[in-house]
């Protein structure tokens, strides 16, 4: 048993450091303490100087809408405008209305006419007559509308410049999502969070916070009356974090700084003391007392003691010399560096420089360095051999690794000599001349019988096969003769996909030629993999692949530590093959095994200590992407919790059940397509796919022109889409991911799980009862208003930039309703009827020269949504008639 050894000195100075330590942080702590305390004072004073600041806000707000309000009422007073023209007019003046306080503003005429802001009915649908009975002059009052709308109302009368009474003007403030209102609040002080609220009735009628910020931790609160002209006991509660401030450590580092080296100082002193005042004297005192010096008594039987081991030390030692030059072999003891410590008499005959030399390698021959090297970086069992042609003598030289009395490993070479036994070696081979050597080689006839088996197969089998078949031999017999102990650790899956990649990249064979049958499970076992299991694996797949038989197929298993690796085979007729797996299977020490049902059976065993597992990823615990609009968070709710959803695009992609059956295997939902056109051309509903695999064996350009009509559509490279080829791709889509080599469970579980990281492929429902609405250009605001009301409808629009890439869009809908909202090229236009000519085009502007083929519409600006729903419908009515007509 190994005695552990430890430095005094060291563990004083490791217990006095943690002391030091443990009062540096609680001195720290201290400070620290003190700083917060008073910097939380300060924050409570600046909070409330931020209440006034966001009440100034506030106010000032309101100040702006009143602006405004004058601004209107004036227009309106001094301006004799036509009769129902008056919003036109007012609208003229965008600059202010848009960027002003009110939301909305509300006439009142005299003659009992009303004018209302269509803009109103963006914050409520509720009816204004019981609004504007609670509006009061130069007052705001807080209204909440039967359809729970929070709004300020302030009232002012219409004066003619003849003082008479025109009406009364209402402006409207929404506190409803108020992006401008609570921006302006927010950023003001600033705070992260508002809250206004009547304190009687505890009712909010107003609540925002800063986008992204987190108000679960500490908070800073300040809630006061909020002064202002609004009609009402309303109270203004602002928030913001109290998170440990970084100007709390800024300002204490100076005085922890101080703190730290004073401790330090006083540390280092420690050490010195104990240094000069303990340790040294230690260090000095003599083992060997014999010269009449004397030490310190507390430790003079500890020397007595040392000095009775050093003379039974030398006792042995000298005894060991005698050894050393009894024994008749040649011993040498080194050094960690090979430095020579010992030689006997046996060895300084063999190398007489070796007195005059340094190290081993100064005297012993080249070819023994690297054996000696290895054996001091720790290698267990080193032999060599060689041979003393001055001497004519043969020895056997075996090297034993120990660790000296300084830890370090040093060596003891033990040389014996084997000349007569070498010599007695050498006439039993001649008297037996078939060595082993003999049975390492291949029959040519082997050689020549697998080629001619090869030319007479059913399947054509060209010249650049049978190059590739050639090469493949010459890798095997590569590994065959690789005898040296390289391991690397690798899942077995991942071996399997490297090594049939591999045979399809070099002899063209199809992938969909062998069924790999090999789970994730399986293929997620991690095993030592050196040259003679590479081969072996290469070998299995060349004669899967190349076999006459009905069903190519390769079963890869663990039965416990054991793996087992079944392939049908016709070996039978291919000695090449018989000689070649027996050849490996002698360096993995596995067993072969024919089978009754033409099946070759191959177990290799290992140690339990040498496999292990990588846990696969469950391809159902990443979250399912669905789309972000809030006009599909219904369709959200329904889906969450589900399974994955994957599209199989088959194409001519041959045994499409067995990839089918891969993905329910894995869990996953699975929608199948026997084509590209028919997955463009899906049934109606919303879906997505978090992946789509696209098949493929001859009609290459059938997967790339999906992949790029895919790319088009969703203005993304990055797409989780997986080719499946039959054949071995050279140079494929770098944005996609591709199947390489043979098909199984593994390999594909390892692409989809690269897939399934993007995000999906959403598909909108078509409607295809009411035809697709292109809508081409528009600014956003424009557009935002148009989506809202076409939701509504139940349309589906398609928004394009302009009409430049109209083909990728009506190539699926070839009677589209094409709404121009901006103008567009008359020849474009032209182009488009031609190839289309079930599309018709609708234009909002007038524009000159406008092709007869466009119908212009007119709608008066800003759009509204019941202008748009008319049109709708009027749209729908010539839909209806058309089809009665026909």
């Amino acid at each position: 048993m190994a005695i552990a050894t430890m430095s005094l000195q060291r563990r004083l100075q490791q217990t006095v450091f943690a002391l030091m330590l443990v009062s540096f942080v609680v001195l720290s702590l201290v400070v620290l303490y003190f700083l917060d305390s008073e910097n939380a004072g300060t924050e409570e004073k600046n909070i409330a100087l931020k209440h006034q600041v966001v009440e100034q806000a506030f106010n000032r707000y309101l100040s702006r809408a009143e602006g405004e309000m004058t601004f209107i009422g004036q227009d309106l007073s001094l301006n004799n405008y036509d009769l129902g023209r008056e919003l036109d007019v007012l609208f003229s003046h965008h600059e202010v209305l848009f960027f002003g306080g009110l939301d909305f503003f509300y006439i009142e005429w005299v003659d009992g006419r009303r004018s209302m802001d269509p803009r109103a009915r963006l914050f409520t649908t509720a009816d204004f007559d019981a609004v504007l009975k609670v509006a009061l002059f130069n007052r705001w009052v807080t209204v909440i509308t039967k359809d729970n709308a929070h709004l300020l109302v302030l009232k002012t009368k219409l004066i003619s410049a003849e003082q008479k009474n025109l009406g009364f003007l209402y402006g409207f403030i929404s506190l409803d999502d108020n992006v401008t209102f609570a921006s302006e609040l927010l950023q003001s002080a600033p705070i992260s969070a508002v809250r206004i609220y009547d304190k009687p009735s505890n009712h909010t009628l107003m609540e925002e916070r800063k986008v992204g910020e987190d108000l679960t931790g500490n908070l800073l609160r300040s809630s006061l009356p909020l002064r202002s002209p609004v009609e009402g006991n309303l109270q203004l509660e602002i928030l913001q974090p109290h998170p440990f401030s970084s100007n709390i450590l800024i300002n204490a580092l100076p005085l922890i700084i101080v703190l730290g080296v004073i401790l330090l100082c006083f540390y280092l002193l420690l050490l010195r003391l104990f240094r000069t005042l303990i340790f040294q004297p230690l260090e000095n005192i003599v083992l060997n007392t014999d010269d009449g010096r004397v030490s310190y008594t507390e430790i003079e039987s500890l020397q007595q003691q040392t000095s009775r081991q050093l003379r039974s030390m030398k006792t042995k030692e000298d005894r060991f010399m005698l050894l050393a030059e009894s024994v008749n072999s040649a011993v040498i003891f080194c050094s960690e560096v090979a430095e020579i410590e010992l030689i006997n008499a046996e060895a300084q005959r063999l190398f007489p420089d070796a007195s005059k030399a340094r190290t081993l390698f100064d005297f012993m021959p080249i070819s023994c360095h690297q054996a000696v090297q290895g054996a001091l970086k720790g290698d267990v069992g080193v032999r060599f051999t060689f041979t003393l042609k001055q001497l004519g003598k043969i020895y056997q030289w075996q090297v034993y690794s120990f660790h000296n009395d300084s830890r370090f490993r040093s060596l003891l070479l033990i040389g014996q000599d084997i000349t007569q036994e070498v010599s007695l070696q050498w006439q039993l081979e001649q008297l037996q001349p078939l060595s082993a050597a003999t049975f390492k080689k291949a029959d040519v006839d082997a050689v020549l019988d697998e080629l001619a088996y090869l030319s007479v197969l059913p399947e054509r089998i060209g010249g650049e096969a049978i190059k590739g078949w050639l090469s493949l031999i010459l890798s095997i017999l590569k590994n065959i003769r690789d005898d040296s102990a390289d391991e690397a650790y690798l899942p077995i899956g991942d071996l399997l996909r490297e090594e049939s990649a591999g045979v399809m990249a070099v002899m063209g064979i199809e992938a969909n030629r062998v069924f790999l049958d090999c789970s994730v499970a399986t293929g997620r076992t991690v095993v030592p993999v050196n040259a003679h299991l590479k081969g072996l694996i290469r070998v299995l797949l060349m004669i899967v692949m190349t076999n006459n038989m009905v069903e190519r197929r390769l079963a890869v298993r663990f039965e416990g530590t054991e793996l087992e690796l079944t392939a049908t085979k016709d070996i039978g007729f291919r000695r090449l093959f018989l000689w070649i797996v027996d050849s490996l299977l002698d360096g993995l020490s596995g067993q072969k095994k024919i089978l009754q049902n033409n099946a070759l059976q191959i177990n290799i065993g290992w140690k339990k200590s040498q496999i292990s597992t990588v846990q696969p990823a469950n391809l159902l615990s990443l979250d399912a992407l669905l789309p972000s609009k809030e006009q599909w968070s219904a369709d959200k709710q329904k889906t969450s919790g589900k399974s994955q959803l994957v599209a199989w695009v088959v194409n001519d992609y041959p045994h499409s059940a067995v990839v089918e059956s891969a993905l329910s295997r894995f869990g996953l939902q699975v929608d199948v397509y026997e084509s590209s056109h028919r997955f463009f051309t899906r049934p109606n509903g919303f879906v997505q796919y978090d992946a789509i695999l696209i098949g493929c064996d001859q009609d290459t350009e059938a997967q790339i022109e999906t992949t790029q009509k895919l790319k088009f559509k969703y203005q993304r490279d990055q797409l989780p889409i997986v080719w499946l080829n039959s054949t071995y791709m050279a140079s494929v889509d770098p944005d996609v991911f591709v199947l390489q080599g043979c098909f199984f469970d593994d390999n594909l579980h390892q692409v989809l799980q690269q897939a399934l990281l993007l995000d999906g492929v959403t598909f909108m429902p078509s409607y295809e009862q009411e035809g697709l609405w292109v809508m081409v250009g528009g600014s956003r605001v424009t557009k935002a208003i148009w989506f809202t009301a076409l939701e509504e409808e139940k349309r589906v629009t398609q928004w394009l930039a302009d009409l430049s890439h109209y083909f990728m869009v009506l190539s699926h809908y070839p009677d589209a309703v094409v709404i121009l909202l901006e103008p567009q090229a008359n020849e474009l236009l032209e182009s488009v009827q031609a190839a289309f000519p079930k599309v018709r085009f609708f234009s909002l502007q007038r524009w000159p020269k406008m092709p007869d083929n466009v119908t212009f519409f007119h709608m008066n600006l800003p759009y509204t949504r019941e202008q748009i729903i008319v049109f709708a419908h009027r749209v729908t009515q010539q839909d209806s008639d058309v089809r009665s007509n026909e």
